[in-house]
């Protein structure tokens, strides 16, 4: 599974990829999580990495600004339409 598409203009090069990855998506893991979508509200290819998580159902982690959770929530409403 890689991403397609060129990610060496991605706003996550260089930062800890633990950020990404928070143990909870509430309390610390919450502000943890708000810290790397800010990472991701700055980069250019937040939409490539977003399909890239979708397309190949990542549970974990945050990818093109949005959590796990919010990734399955994303695909019911859209399943839902």
């Amino acid at each position: 599974m890689r991403m397609a598409g060129d990610l060496s203009e991605a706003a996550c090069r260089g930062e800890d990829p633990e950020l990404f990855f928070p143990v909870t998506e509430t309390g610390p893991g919450a502000r943890q999580a708000a810290r790397a979508k800010a990472v991701c509200a700055r980069c250019p290819v937040v939409s490539a990495c977003l399909a890239y998580a979708v397309d190949n159902g990542l549970a974990h982690g945050v990818f093109g600004g949005m959590t796990g959770s919010e990734r399955r929530h994303l695909i019911r409403v859209g399943n839902a339409a």
